[in-house]
């Protein structure tokens, strides 16, 4: 089963809206969201547009035999974690 998002995309957009005009720590205060969030939410934003704010409702699942290939690629290169 996904992750439900607490906010809307619209919510979040009105906070960065609200940020602009009072900034983050007196909107974070206000709406009791933290300021990390808030600047997280303006970064995907600037970077992806509204999409980037709308929930997602799934979490990523793979294939053991997906999982099984990357480690074997993983494990032929020459790359170190």
């Amino acid at each position: 089963m996904g992750r439900k998002s607490k906010y809307s995309a619209d919510f979040k957009l009105m906070i960065i809206h609200e940020a602009e005009t009072l900034g983050i720590t007196r909107t974070s205060r206000l709406y009791s969201i933290s300021d990390h969030t808030i600047r997280t939410w303006k970064l995907i934003y600037k970077y992806q547009g509204i999409q980037g704010l709308e929930p997602t409702h799934s979490n990523n699942t793979y294939s053991k035999e997906y999982k099984a290939s990357l480690v074997e690629e993983y494990q032929k290169s020459d790359e170190k974690l």
